[in-house]
């Protein structure tokens, strides 16, 4: 039986990844992450971190915690899209991955290493991919972007896109805001929209971390196949209110516009934006490996 470490076990996405874990027959190790800060904004700046100071005996405690085990996941971190740009952001973002890295990589044997990042850092990126381009547009994004760098090759790293489940605050405001009269999308409501249940990106991330195939370098989560109306249809039970495409434009570009001058402002324009517009994404490496635990019902019982 494999035995797996993971970080943020007891977080919201965590929590379904060793349920996941478990449901698939392998021994979970649950491992309590440290909470870092940090006022590095790049790249570079959280590497020499790493390497500075009493970071070693970070590092070294962490590896005590990682040793024997077959793999690693990092579910660990900070989800408050609409976060300004502080330490502890940066800290639980992007830190922290570096530390666990350079952990892992001082283990025996190479246990397997997936970082759980987010699809947040290709922002606006008319289609969603796995490649290692990333165009953030926020504090948050940014942060998981300086995540992913840090990884590097030495892991897997996996993007979750719109995560949605029960007790989250996302959730709810997306089931207020699809429930409501005036729950709206931009033209016909033809695009497709990310939004994904929490399960299934449990179970993505476990096979994953237990396939006998080596992933790739970057995984994206597979879409359920829902549109920006049929997501108001299905869960807000309602024909949405279909806002002319050019003048939805207009209002995301003046939200954009505002956010630029004050960042607590570019997470409400982007999610207006995915509310409209949705997002398209690739055909990624899980499609046609793996199958998602949860359909459509799943996402009744959330409501």
């Amino acid at each position: 039986m494999a035995e797996v470490a993971v970080l943020g076990a007891t977080g919201f996405v965590g929590s379904a990844v060793v349920e996941a874990l478990t449901r698939r027959g392998a021994g979970v190790r649950h491992v309590r992450a440290p909470r870092l800060t940090t006022s590095a904004r790049t790249a570079e700046a959280v590497l020499r971190a790493v390497h500075h100071g009493a970071a070693a005996s970070v590092v070294d405690a962490l590896s005590d915690r990682l040793r024997g085990v077959d793999a690693v996941v990092n579910a660990a971190g900070l989800a408050t899209a609409s976060s300004v740009a502080t330490d502890a952001l940066y800290g639980a973002n992007a830190l922290l991955p570096a530390f666990v890295t350079a952990a892992v990589s001082g283990l025996e044997g190479a246990p397997r290493f997936v970082h759980v990042s987010s699809a947040a850092v290709q922002g606006r990126a008319v289609r969603l991919d796995e490649s290692p381009v990333t165009r953030p547009f926020s504090a948050y994004s940014h942060s998981k972007a300086l995540g992913e760098a840090v990884v590097g090759p030495a892991g897997t790293v996996f993007r979750p896109t719109s995560v949605h489940g029960a007790g989250r605050p996302t959730t709810a405001l997306l089931r207020r805001l699809v429930s409501s009269p005036i729950a709206s999308v931009a033209g016909e409501g033809a695009s497709p929209t990310p939004q994904v249940q929490v399960v299934n990106v449990g179970d993505a991330i476990a096979f994953v971390t237990l396939t006998g195939d080596p992933p790739p370098r970057f995984v994206l989560q597979p879409a359920e196949d829902l549109t920006v109306a049929g997501l108001v249809r299905l869960l807000g039970g309602r024909e949405p209110r279909h806002v002319p495409e050019g003048l939805a434009r207009a209002v995301v570009r003046v939200g954009f516009g505002l956010g630029g001058r004050s960042p607590r402002l570019a997470g409400p324009a982007r999610r207006l934006e995915m509310l409209w517009f949705g997002q398209g994404q690739e055909r990624g490496w899980l499609a046609g490996r793996w199958r998602p635990p949860a359909g459509p019902e799943g996402w009744r019982e959330l409501w």
